[in-house]
């Protein structure tokens, strides 16, 4: 059963751009039915939606559990494929298909996991919201929708479903998308000097991000190091015209407690420093994403308690390069988040992408146990005032 309904899933195209989240959306919703369970469907835009349930508790912890995952999944892409990528083939322990690792393996363990708490009647005494959402490969555009209707304020807790290999990670880094243009005059190539030449320009800015790359370095557990990649660049009109315009587009990716801000600061001072060399150097960076990183504390309640499940020890805690909806949901670290999957991070966005089923079934046990410890712990700011009268 477990592994027919995650083929459900993968035998959906859900590749974004354009998504279409919204038939996996139905697909939850049906299931939930079936089961007793009243989720909802809240569009977005045309064939666009994220699905939203909550499984009521007693309340007497007062405690509320997310478990997060996106519905999206990037493109096949142009490789050929030994498997269908929309097959859902089981071939041994491994089912093939887009978005088998990321992450509609994760998806569909969290449901599952409620699924059950459900059928079996277990007690719990905080509420889970179950959050399934559109446009994580592209926008977030279903966790910043979420965000913005219901907000956060009520969520003492979240899981990302994400691939993580069955690790506890208590972290990602952040991701800022920057482009830079440097702006010139055409002529005729025969007349450089008639002109300005914007890749010319471009040059001073691709040493400054060079040099950048060292200022701007750091290596901190359990995340690693930040890094800033120049990853586009284009101009030019053609051969014999003197460029009017040319662009990088440049990856960096950060661990607390870098800034963004701060680092779009500096860069647009340091083109200002050049302009001040060459008068008639123009350019102008945008942000294209920013993602802020995401780290919790291996002493908050939600992870001591995966550890514990898992029998792993703070010193196992570990992170992720990739970031997630928590950048969304949580751009602060106010709430404690753990990211934890059956799927490996190092398949995603591959040709033949595939889940090992025994790991995706763990995870189903693993998110239950999860939810049931945590919620039926008091909240820990209630333990606290219980100590402090007693003494």
């Amino acid at each position: 059963m477990p592994v027919s309904f995650l083929q459900e899933l993968l035998r959906i195209n859900t590749s974004n751009p354009p998504g279409n989240e919204r038939r996996i959306s139905e697909l939850l919703a049906e299931r939930c039915e079936q089961s007793g369970m009243k989720g909802r469907i809240v569009d977005i835009e045309d064939s666009r939606s994220n699905f939203e349930l909550r499984l009521k508790g007693s309340g007497t912890s007062g405690k509320t559990l997310m478990f997060c995952g996106h519905i999206d999944t990037v493109s096949p892409g142009k490789q050929p494929w030994t498997h269908p990528p929309y097959g859902g083939e089981l071939v041994g322990d491994r089912l093939y298909g887009r978005g088998a690792s990321d992450m509609k393996s994760g998806l569909a363990a969290m449901l599952l996991a409620v699924e059950e708490l459900h059928k079996g009647n277990v007690p719990l005494k905080g509420d889970i919201v179950f959050l399934a959402t559109a446009g994580e490969e592209v926008d977030s555009c279903g966790a910043r929708h979420y965000h913005d209707m219901m907000g956060m304020d009520d969520i003492d807790a979240i899981v990302i479903g994400e691939p993580t290999n069955e690790k506890v990670v208590i972290g990602h880094k952040g991701a800022l998308w920057l482009e830079v243009k440097t702006y010139g005059k055409t002529a005729h190539g025969s007349m450089p000097e008639q002109g300005v030449n914007a890749i010319d320009y471009m040059s001073h800015i691709i040493q400054l991000i060079e040099s950048y790359k060292l200022e701007w370095h750091l290596e901190k557990r359990p995340l690693g190091k930040s890094s800033m990649a120049i990853t586009q660049i284009g101009g030019g009109i053609q051969t014999n015209v003197i460029p009017d315009e040319c662009f990088i587009h440049i990856d960096i990716r950060s661990i607390p407690p870098q800034s963004h801000n701060q680092l779009v600061q500096e860069l647009n001072t340091r083109l200002d420093e050049i302009a001040l060399r060459i008068p008639s150097f123009k350019a102008e960076c945008k942000v294209l994403l920013n993602r802020t990183s995401v780290l919790t504390s291996p002493a908050a309640t939600l992870i001591k308690d995966a550890l514990a499940i898992r029998g792993l020890t703070k010193e196992q805690c570990a992170g992720v390069s990739y970031y997630t909806d928590a950048s969304v949901l949580n751009p602060h670290s106010e709430i404690p988040t753990l990211i934890y999957g059956p799927g490996d991070e190092k398949l995603a966005h591959q040709p033949d992408e595939w889940v090992d089923v025994p790991a995706y079934l763990r995870s189903i046990a693993f998110y239950k146990a999860l939810a049931v410890r945590f919620l039926n712990e008091e909240k820990q700011e209630e333990i606290e005032t219980k100590k402090a009268k007693a003494t």
